[in-house]
Formats: C-alpha cells, structure tokens, sequence
C-alpha cells in the first residue's frame, strides 16, 4: 500500500498569499507555453464532499447522472463515485468512512464537514508533475508536493497517482495530479460518461473571491490570458465571484474562503439554463446550460 497524498493544508497561515505573486511572476503548471508562461490547459475534476456516499449517489442518479463506483482511497479514511464526461472530466462525489471519527486526512476536508460539505475543491491534469512543480517553485511560489496518492476499486484494481498543491489562503487555484497507472483505469469512459439528462462536460465553474479582478489576474497568470480576457482551464471557463450581492458567494468565503462555488455543465441542448435540485445534489449549484449559455 502506497502513502496517501501529502501536503500542507491550504489553509496554512505560513503559506504566502497568491494575490498579486502569481500574476507578477507568471507561473504554471502544465504542458503550454503562451508567451513565455507555462500554462494550465485542462481540467481534471472537481470535488464534492458528502456525508453519506450511498446517499449522495442515489441522488445524483435522480438528478440524471450515471454514477460509477469509485473506490477507497489509501489512506482508508475515504471512499468516493465518480461522474464522468465525455471531455475528460468529472465529478467525485468523496465521504469519509467514518464521518464522526476525529481523524482528519492530509487535505484537511472533515474541516468542511461541519458546513455541510458540498463543492471544496478542484483540479488540475498535469503530465509532468515533478517539472511543472519545480517550475512553480522557480518562480517564487509555494508547492507542497509532488507525492504519492492512490485508490483501491471495488475489483481490488490499483489505481496510483502524484499531487501537488500551490500553497495559498483557500482554494482559488487548483491543486494538481499526475497519473502513474493509467488514466482510464482511473477514470472510466464509454457507457459511463452518458447521462439522462443530457451532461457531456463541465464547461463553467464559478470560484468565490474577496476581490474579482485580483483573482482574475492571479488565475491568468496559470490558465493564460487570451485576447478574449476569458479564463479557460481545458474546455471549462473559471468565473471568479466576488460577495457584492451574491449571497452564495459570502457564504463560501465566511465559512471556508476563497474555492469552487457553482458549476455549469454543457449539454448542447437548445434549451434554456436549468438549476438542479440542490436537495439532491448535496447543496451543490450545478446548472445544466443549453447550447446558447
């Protein structure tokens, strides 16, 4: 059995600020260069932080999604189920074995439980992690990592992977995995990633700031700028939301700062934008976008 991912909690109070670092100095990892930057260029999945996986699946499926077992993760603290999209990405829906037990694991998430869990965090492909880490480091910024992480499926298959993790206050920026057994073994393809309702990929994700245009400079910095001014992680674009008037992101910086805050996944459908339950989606925002969204 390998070690279970290792990092620094990204609530660290030693762990320097992203704010203005990363966009003055223009770091990233990934496999781009864009105008002397290395950039990120896709979006591996995000995280989804339940109290009871069982339940949790049973209402993603009454939500329209095929749900594929996962596995336990090695550190036998944590099981999850995956649900994946035909662009490479998925969700995982994450529980911990025994949710009342005071033991933690490395990425600090029972600190989410007590606010009900729901969307905390997400995540980055790389393919050399070792070099894209270094590279981070190179230009000043704090990464936790790489080290080793893993997960049993339910047929005793192995599956093994590296992380890293920028360090920073909150969740704002991605943290980062590479796979060392393949990636389909990891995540399933084929009839897994057709969904009744329609899904076929994440194609926004909306992240709680205490100030939009500072977070729109420092993810810049790691998705790349392009003419557009859009931020785009692979096929998902990053909107960063600042409290103003938005009720659900004060929220999320009141109780667990700077993270994920909303999805939107594509369909392709002509129809208009529509919320999903979120009684069933574990108080997760997850809209299912029509094809002029």
């Amino acid at each position: 059995m390998w070690p279970f991912c290792g990092f620094a909690l990204s609530t660290c109070p030693d762990a320097p600020s992203s704010a203005g670092r990363i966009a003055a100095r223009g770091a990233a990892a990934g496999a781009t260069d864009v105008g002397g930057r290395c950039v990120l260029t896709r979006l591996d999945h995000l995280v989804i932080l339940v109290c009871d996986l069982d339940r949790a699946v049973r209402g993603y499926e009454e939500l329209g999604f095929t749900v594929t077992p996962g596995g336990e993760h090695a550190d036998g603290l944590t099981r999850n189920a995956l649900i994946t999209f035909g662009d490479d990405s998925y969700l995982e829906l994450v529980a911990f074995l025994e949710p009342e037990a005071p033991s933690d694991n490395v990425w600090g998430w029972r600190a989410f439980l007590p606010s009900g869990g729901g969307l905390i965090d997400y995540c980055a492909a790389s393919d050399d992690l070792r070099a894209d880490a270094r590279r981070l480091e190179e230009h000043g910024l704090g990464v936790d990592g790489p080290t080793d992480g893993g997960r049993r499926l339910p047929n005793g298959t192995e599956n093994r992977w590296r992380v890293a993790r920028i360090r920073q206050n909150g969740r704002l920026l991605p943290f980062l995995i590479e796979d060392v057994t393949p990636r389909s073994a990891r995540v399933p393809g084929g009839p897994a990633n057709k969904h009744p309702n329609g899904a076929t990929g994440i194609s926004r994700l909306e992240v709680a700031v205490a100030d939009a245009r500072e977070a729109a400079r420092d993810l810049a910095a790691l998705v790349g700028d392009p003419p557009d001014g859009s931020l785009r992680l692979g096929a998902c674009t990053l909107f960063p939301v600042a409290p103003g008037r938005d009720e659900e992101a004060r929220g999320r910086l009141a109780t667990a700062g700077p993270g994920p805050l909303a999805v939107g996944l594509a369909t392709g459908a002509p129809e208009e934008a529509k919320e999903l339950d979120r009684r069933l989606s574990n108080g997760v925002v997850i809209r299912l976008l029509g094809r002029t969204s």
